[in-house]
């Protein structure tokens, strides 16, 4: 599929730029492993953490300087692979090879899937040491939300921290089930995450057990 305009480029990655105009050519050249790109009639240029928008702006200008006459159309070959990390609460935790294009649901497909001790509302995405961004899958599953779905960087780790608080919800909702909540909870957000109440269902009869 195509390539998104924020995708970062690193080593391994291939560029095909072709040039037209006064000069003609078609270039597939590897990115390589200082991140740097040797593009014939250019010369070097170094793309290692450059978003494909903002490269595929940058060589249209730098070929308009350097050869009067002839525009470049830039567009991605073969994505490189990258390794990350998947460790905390998951079925099969470890390292794993995945393409530039992964983001932490498809990691977390590709280690088994959370276990059942592991939160879905709070799977962390960490890089260098530091926590970068936080996942709430049941934005992702109860309302297809992938906005916090964030793609992969080499050397990313994905934890999985225990589950959090649970209520249980059962009789008569559409989808009875057991519950990772956050705080401030109400029942109101959690018959949503049930799916709401049956036609058959008697309002005035629903009762809170807690245990206490």
């Amino acid at each position: 599929g195509p390539v998104p305009a924020d995708y970062v480029l690193g080593p391994g990655d291939t560029v095909r730029v072709q040039l037209f105009g006064n000069v003609n050519g078609v270039y597939e050249v590897d990115v390589t492993r200082d991140g740097i790109l040797n593009l014939p009639e250019i010369g070097p240029i170094n793309v290692s953490g450059i978003r494909f928008s903002e490269f595929r702006e940058s060589i249209g200008k730098r070929v308009e300087q350097t050869l009067i006459g002839t525009q470049a159309s830039v567009t991605m070959g073969q994505l490189r692979t990258i390794r990350i990390f998947v460790l905390g609460d998951v079925n099969q935790p470890g390292s794993y090879v995945v393409d530039g294009l992964a983001t932490i649901s498809s990691a977390l497909y590709r280690s088994g899937g959370i276990s059942r001790i592991g939160s879905l509302r709070n799977i962390q995405l960490k890089r260098e040491g530091r926590i970068v961004a936080t996942l709430d899958l049941y934005d992702l599953l109860l309302e297809g939300d992938t906005s916090g779905d964030r793609r992969l960087q080499p050397g990313d780790v994905i934890f999985v921290p225990p589950i959090g608080k649970t209520i249980s919800v059962g009789g008569a909702v559409k989808r009875p089930a057991v519950y990772e909540v956050r705080d401030k909870a109400t029942v109101a957000n959690v018959l949503t995450f049930a799916g709401g109440l049956i036609a058959e269902a008697y309002a005035p009869g629903t009762r809170l057990e807690r245990i206490d």
